[in-house]
């Protein structure tokens, strides 16, 4: 089965709107190409790793290493706005 990451993202974008998705969205739009892939697959295609890895016909450290960075970057991304601060205070 070939996952489309375009088909993952178009769902993500049209997800209803609040703050804290559009942050996440942009933050996404922001991540090198081959981190945001690995990210879509990996949280919104529900794939594993290893999946991923078969999937992508890359290693899998090299995967680690890419949702690694996803992941730091979006935290980034997100702490920078302030969302998490403005939504555990509601």
């Amino acid at each position: 089965m070939r996952l489309r990451v375009s088909r993952l993202w178009r769902r993500l974008r049209e997800a209803p709107a609040d703050r804290e998705r559009r942050v996440l969205v942009q933050a996404i739009r922001q991540l090198p190409r081959d981190c945001g892939d690995v990210f879509l697959l990996c949280r919104f295609a529900g794939l594993s790793l290893e999946q991923i890895s078969e999937h992508l016909g890359i290693d899998q450290q090299a995967i680690e290493a890419r949702l690694a960075e996803a992941l730091v970057r979006l935290s980034r991304a997100v702490d920078e706005a302030g969302v998490r601060g403005a939504s555990e205070g509601a």
